[in-house]
């Protein structure tokens, strides 16, 4: 993931440019001198790691259902990273970057790393003993084609089956997509399931050197994981 300081540099943002940061409450550019941060929830409302605002302004939107209420090219740059993924409906906001913004900066977990299962974990995520292929909360799997986002639905009873059970991953860890004046998308829909397996199969027959694969639903994890896991239930009961 680029630091606040790689993106700076990488994009030549300057202190004069008027940003915006789209979803960011759970974790806050702090080195980028954002000017406003939209989201549902204020940083020190944040569940888990709550902060104090350091933008200079915050506005409560939801970005699934409403536009956002800025002026056309209002902003220099646009930053949403690690949002796209969480959210029910992503088009609204992908249009809305579009507009409101001169260009910007995307970023989500790669498609090899949300479909990879995880150990199991009591605590953090509440998925219990159960694996499950990236987070669970995920909606939404992304490629960059040509400077193109592919927006894919994250089947999970799809990424159970035996065909497509992954337990590592050693490619990329994010998907980064870099847009100036329109961000060009394509969504890929599940209607038709055997287009999406189809779109699957060929993700997996492209990376075959970056993806292992293992068994999932039948498979004792690591006494390391179980001992950590039941330790940190433990202190959370307390």
């Amino acid at each position: 993931m680029l630091s606040d300081t790689d993106l700076i540099n990488k994009y030549k943002i300057k202190k004069s440019d008027v940003v915006v940061d789209i979803g960011g409450s759970m974790k806050q550019h702090t080195k980028i001198n954002i000017d406003t941060l939209v989201d549902l929830i204020k940083p020190e409302e944040a569940p888990y790691s709550p902060t104090r605002l350091t933008a200079k302004n915050f506005v409560k939107c939801d970005v699934t259902r409403d536009n956002l209420p800025f002026k056309n090219k209002e902003f220099d740059f646009c930053l949403c990273t690690h949002t796209l993924e969480d959210l029910n409906h992503p088009f609204i906001l992908l249009e809305e970057m579009s507009r409101i913004s001169k260009r910007g900066y995307i970023s989500t977990p790669s498609f090899g790393c949300d479909i990879v299962f995880s150990h199991i974990n009591f605590t953090d995520w509440l998925s219990g003993a159960r694996r499950v292929p990236g987070n669970a909360h995920h909606k939404w799997l992304f490629l960059n084609d040509n400077n193109t986002m592919v927006v894919i639905p994250k089947n999970f009873p799809l990424l159970y089956t035996s065909e497509f059970q992954a337990v590592g991953w050693k490619g990329e860890p994010e998907l980064e997509y870099y847009w100036e004046g329109k961000i060009i998308y394509k969504e890929m829909k599940d209607v038709n399931f055997h287009k999406l397996i189809d779109l699957y199969r060929d993700f997996y027959k492209a990376h075959t050197k970056e993806i292992v694969k293992g068994r999932v639903l039948y498979f004792i994890d690591s006494p390391y994981y179980l001992l950590k896991e039941n330790v940190k239930l433990l202190f959370k009961r307390k």
